[in-house]
């Protein structure tokens, strides 16, 4: 629409330009932050390789169609930000391109030529990759999508192989009974410690006997007749009839005080860590009146299973008795409070700092090296987004802010390219369509095809991992939501965030070299 409006050559002040593209920039360094820094480990160097491979192959890639078609400056960089599906490196090239010793009026050409090929090439880059990863790639790695996440959750849950007729259980949803227990059942007589060693997944939380009330005790010991509130797994409550006794209605038993909480795990003993091996530490939550509700990481929810391994920046979703949902917050880290506050100041104080920082330059020799305006931006970005991710009451920014930052900015930066193009977009159409066409088909299609067979094959991952790290490594959300509605799981977004992550950072690095060598 920015270049079909743009056709009337609407006055467009070019800061709004930078001004967009900061917002932008500064959001994906800040939800970047803490997966970027965390990557630096030894458990994820495959992924960090395979998204280096990916974002390698499209540079060459790009390079490889500008000396075939002999395009400019505007027209690579364009193509690479709208065939790789990363806009942020739209913006770094702009401002690379504004660097270079051109006259007014090339400079102009250049901006059309970008807006065009943006046009152009992105919408085949977003839908290609979703082809791509949904139908193309598991077809040549002869895999089945619900199968293969049968295996991978299977493997997580330590189970061993699933069964091909099994359901994919990417998460245990908690539900609340009340029973009455009967004589002779296996609850009548014994404490509600011996009851929850004996069945890890539910938790007693109160008892009614007769008039009286008792809240959660690990050392009551129950008794006929007693009616018990039950927190439990869905997928255990059939049995509970044979344990305690029949379900009854009973309000007063499930009339106890709960609480959730949103955690930030920053303990370092517990990060790198495994569910199982935190269970073997800390003992299965229900057994402190707590259940583990969902875990998430970089907005996306990841599947619950026993090899699950808590990263930075993880944030985790607790609930059971209050005190001892505090209890374990403090135990793991640190608890989100007031987290719908945006600290407005804070963020804009770090883009002006990024914007200064990126303004400063040094020499070796005679060869100025600088960060730019965006690479300064981008590098606060996530510095303060690693910071919070430890701190969670420092520097706030919700996920609907950050929605709001990131949409904002995109659509508004590349609002104003188009409306800035104007009437020259034409007649660039005219000039290089097909080749553009063909040249961003190629680009969007080799890097993740070069980087499925080395994810598989060289760095030996799991199918899933690869479909989700693929669509990470090429910045598209949008092809790894589709892989979790055709695999019906939550394991894709294990491979998605620390490639997503990195690809964010090499891509905005990469604008200003293909403008250097186009």
């Amino acid at each position: 629409m920015g270049l079909i409006i743009g056709q009337i050559d609407i006055e467009i002040p070019s800061v709004l330009k930078a001004v967009f593209f900061a917002l932008l920039i500064y959001s994906v360094g800040f939800k970047s932050g803490p997966e970027f820094f965390g990557s630096l480990n030894r458990g994820t160097i495959k992924l960090v390789l395979l998204s280096v491979i990916l974002c390698v192959t499209g540079l060459a890639s790009i390079l490889l169609m500008n000396a075939i078609f002999g395009l400019y400056a505007g027209f690579a960089a364009e193509l690479s930000a709208g065939a790789l599906t990363d806009t942020a490196m739209m913006g770094t090239a702009s401002s690379a391109m504004h660097a270079l010793d051109i006259s007014a009026a090339k400079l102009d050409r250049l901006n059309s030529h970008m807006a065009i090929v943006y046009a152009i090439t992105y919408l085949f880059g977003t839908i290609g990759l979703i082809i791509f990863v949904s139908s193309i790639a598991p077809m040549l790695l002869k895999v089945d999508l619900k199968t293969s996440a049968r295996e991978l959750e299977a493997e997580l849950a330590g189970t061993g192989k699933a069964k091909p007729d099994e359901e994919i259980h990417t998460y245990r949803t908690m539900v609340s009974r009340t029973h009455v227990i009967l004589p002779g059942m296996t609850a009548d007589g014994k404490t509600i410690a011996d009851i929850e060693i004996q069945f890890a997944h539910l938790s007693i939380e109160r008892v009614v006997r007769g008039e009286q009330i008792i809240e959660r005790d690990v050392n009551c010991r129950l008794q006929a007749d007693d009616v018990v509130g039950i927190v439990a797994c869905r997928k255990f409550v059939s049995d509970m009839d044979y344990h305690f006794g029949p379900e009854v209605d009973n309000s007063a038993a499930l009339s106890y005080p709960q609480k959730t909480l949103t955690v930030v795990p920053n303990k370092k003993k517990y990060i790198g860590k495994s569910l199982v091996e935190l269970r073997r530490e800390v003992g299965p939550l229900s057994r402190h009146g707590v259940f583990l509700n969902k875990m998430t990481r970089a907005g996306y929810e990841l599947p619950l299973m026993e090899y699950t391994v808590y990263r930075i920046g993880d944030v985790i979703e607790l609930s059971g008795l209050p005190s001892q949902v505090e209890l374990i917050a403090k135990r793991f880290g640190r608890a989100k409070i007031g987290q719908h506050k945006s600290d407005i100041a804070l963020h804009t104080a770090a883009i002006v700092f990024g914007t200064l920082v990126g303004l400063l330059t040094a020499h070796i020799g005679i060869v100025p090296i600088e960060l730019g305006v965006d690479g300064g931006v981008l590098v606060v970005g996530l510095i303060v987004g690693w910071a919070h991710s430890r701190y969670p009451g420092f520097g706030d920014l919700p996920p609907a802010a950050q929605w709001v930052f990131s949409e904002l900015g995109l659509t508004a930066f590349a609002a104003v390219v188009g409306l800035m193009a104007g009437p020259r977009a034409i007649a660039a159409m005219q000039e290089h369509g097909l080749s553009l066409v063909a040249a961003g088909i190629f680009v969007t299609l080799v890097p993740p095809l070069v980087a499925l067979y080395a994810g598989r094959y060289l760095l030996k991952r799991h199918p899933m991992i690869l479909l989700g790290s693929i669509a990470g490594a090429q910045t598209e959300a949008a092809s790894m939501n589709t892989i979790i509605e055709e695999s019906g799981s939550q394991t894709p977004v294990i491979g998605f965030t620390v490639c997503y992550a990195v690809s964010n950072v090499l891509f905005a690095v990469w604008g200003p070299i293909i403008v250097a060598l186009s």
